[in-house]
């Protein structure tokens, strides 16, 4: 668990603000494949460069989508500066 003061700052990787529900690109998964089997990490990076609705933004400032377009779980999340709201 991180600090309590661990705030990510809820812009994308140009700045623009991020909410949730917003639909977004997917830049990167590096910091949410790290450590990952391999296959875990194949699949995410078969997701960059796909748009996905953002689930949930946790308290900690943490994106959270889904593996699937047409599902809305909170599968795996991302940093902010890894997505670019569309």
């Amino acid at each position: 668990m991180q600090p309590d003061d661990f705030q990510l700052k809820p812009v994308d990787a140009h700045g623009k603000p991020l909410a949730l529900n917003s639909y977004v690109t997917l830049l990167s998964v590096g910091s949410c494949a790290r450590g990952l089997p391999t296959d875990d990490q194949d699949r995410l990076f078969s997701l960059v460069g796909e748009r996905r609705e953002i689930v949930e933004i946790d308290r900690f400032g943490f994106v959270w989508l889904s593996f699937s377009q047409s599902e809305m779980s909170a599968d795996f999340c991302l940093l902010p500066t890894e997505v670019s709201i569309d």
